[in-house]
């Protein structure tokens, strides 16, 4: 997998957006499909634009992840909103109330990481998503394992399906929360010996 270029970004977005578009938690902020596809590729715009240091791509854009490994910083993605041109076209395509969730849900989410997610150890799966014509052939498990090798690994999800799958690939629940009705599920693989990669 290789890192995304900054004119990818809003590539990567859609990607995104397409793959969660079945997810719970954006079924919580947009009940409309098509409506949730376009809020969500703006959601994703601003959070792939942060995370662009750590987001990586295999050359068909069939398998999108937001990996952050010890020593990755976050861009600021705040600073666009010092554009107004910015600012209106994002609150118009996302909407007031799912700026609103979307910004209680990070602040739930960063307060359920710290509790065991280590950033001097550790990486944090923040997205990670596999078109669905491209599931099944293991490219979640390749991606995991060459971007995280064998450091712990902590993510989040909220599909019992997902939990399943990452059961396979070593991750444990260490956590269930509810937000708004919707099950958030955070789950850690601990660290590997070399061997075991």
């Amino acid at each position: 997998m290789r890192k995304i270029e900054k004119n990818e970004i809003a590539k990567a977005a859609r990607a995104f957006a397409e793959m969660f578009s079945d997810y719970e938690l954006y079924k919580l902020f947009y009940a409309d499909k098509e409506r949730r596809i376009k809020g969500a590729r703006e959601l994703f715009g601003f959070e792939v634009y942060a995370s662009a240091n750590y987001t990586y791509v295999d050359d068909d854009f069939l398998t999108i992840a937001c990996v952050k490994r010890p020593g990755d910083r976050a861009r600021c993605a705040e600073l666009r909103f010092l554009n107004p041109f910015f600012a209106l076209k994002f609150v118009i395509s996302t909407g007031i109330r799912a700026m609103k969730l979307s910004a209680e849900y990070m602040k739930f989410t960063q307060k359920i990481a710290s509790e065991y997610y280590n950033s001097e150890t550790d990486c944090y799966l923040k997205n990670i998503g596999v078109a669905a014509a491209a599931r099944g052939q293991g490219r979640l498990r390749r991606a995991i394992d060459e971007l995280c090798g064998t450091r712990a690994v902590f993510l989040e999800t909220h599909s019992a399906v997902n939990v399943e799958i990452y059961r396979k690939l070593g991750f444990e629940v260490c956590k269930t929360a509810d937000f708004h009705g919707v099950t958030h599920y955070a789950m850690r693989r601990e660290a590997r010996c070399e061997s075991a990669s």
